[in-house]
């Protein structure tokens, strides 16, 4: 009996705790309630710097220059390796070169018999000149025709002179333009840095094998000025458009740990999938570009901050949307701003945080 008695006390002990528990109600001063409560902006974190968001970027050269084969036939390549740093004005390939030798040699054949042709007819106007110089001066042969019986007079002196005059031009301008239009064709056929640079070879170029039959506009290569490295990033957001572009710097690591910093250099206007795109560029110093030579090309993911010339707030933005839990809906960061605190301004939005200017001071 005493059993069955112990039994059913602890049975009503038991509801009585249940009971307690559904009983209790949340403290308005309890943790959960404090991390929707408004908070002053005062409360959170000044900072002059903050990380925007993340960007795919590519790291591209100062100039980089296609090279195509400029017409059908044989390359004979001056380098060895497919991958080298050449000087400026450096030969290091030509298109047909023994085609070009042959064409020169031809050029100059021809040159030849047409200026020993011109010479012959210059020698026989010479000639022919003299002879009716030499009847005008002598009155009793004045009258006596010359060839096709034409009268001798002044008139046929001058056209003679004439004559002589455009042959004699006509002999030092022989084989002037086709020596110009050849001395074209062998600068488009000898392939020469126009800057110190890197220099990069399509074909498999060996000590071994400098020589390959292309078809004309065949890619062989291409010349890169690296004397500066520019990180290119596509911005899309008005908001960083907005972002006076001085404050913007990228910061990207590579696998060793090293991080690099770039500073705002230009902005470029640039056609994407049919589409002009805002392209900004980032500049490296001379000494960190060096060591980026490798990453030409490459897709990097980089980190964007803005370095302001003014403090502000730095809130995450998870806090902002709890302390709005239970509002109307906002339709932007700018207008969350405003409803949790009406004298502050929005500076930036970036991946996590928000940066919140100061309060300002009532008129």
């Amino acid at each position: 009996m005493l059993k069955r008695r112990s039994y059913q006390l602890l049975i009503a002990a038991g509801m009585l705790v249940i009971v307690a528990g559904c009983d209790h109600r949340t403290d308005p001063e309890s943790p959960a309630a404090e991390a929707t409560r408004p908070r002053s902006l005062a409360e959170f974190p000044v900072a002059r710097r903050m990380l925007l968001g993340e960007f795919q970027a590519q790291l591209k050269p100062l100039i980089s220059i296609p090279v195509t084969a400029p017409a059908d036939g044989d390359i004979l390549f001056h380098v060895t390796d497919t991958r080298t740093t050449r000087p400026k004005d450096s030969l290091w390939a030509e298109a047909g070169p023994e085609q070009i030798a042959g064409e020169e040699r031809a050029l100059e054949l021809n040159r030849l018999n047409e200026e020993l042709r011109l010479r012959e007819e210059l020698q026989h106007i010479e000639r022919e000149l003299g002879r009716v110089e030499y009847i005008l001066s002598d009155p009793a042969l004045r009258n006596m025709p010359v060839a096709d019986q034409i009268p001798v007079s002044t008139n046929l002196v001058q056209q003679l002179r004439s004559e002589r005059q455009l042959l004699r031009e006509q002999v030092d301008a022989c084989g002037v333009v086709e020596q110009l239009a050849f001395e074209q064709k062998v600068l488009r056929s000898r392939l020469k840095m126009p800057f110190d640079g890197e220099l990069l070879i399509y074909l498999p170029v060996t000590p071994d094998r400098t020589v390959f039959r292309v078809a004309a506009n065949t890619p062989i290569g291409m010349m890169r000025d690296v004397s500066e490295l520019y990180l290119h990033i596509v911005i899309r957001d008005p908001q960083i458009v907005g972002i006076p572009p001085e404050q913007l710097t990228i910061e990207f690591a590579r696998d060793s740990g090293a991080v690099y910093t770039g500073r705002f250099h230009d902005t470029q206007i640039a056609e994407l999938q049919n589409q002009d795109v805002l392209i900004y560029r980032f500049g490296f110093e001379p000494d960190e570009a060096a060591g980026l030579v490798p990453l030409i090309g490459a897709n990097l993911t980089c980190k964007l901050w803005v370095e302001s010339d003014q403090t502000f707030h730095t809130v995450p933005k998870i806090e902002v949307a709890q302390m709005l839990d239970g509002k109307d809906a906002f339709s932007g960061w700018r207008e969350a701003v405003e409803q949790l605190w009406p004298a502050a301004e929005l500076l930036y939005s970036g991946r996590s945080h928000l940066g919140i200017g100061q309060a300002r001071a009532d008129p």
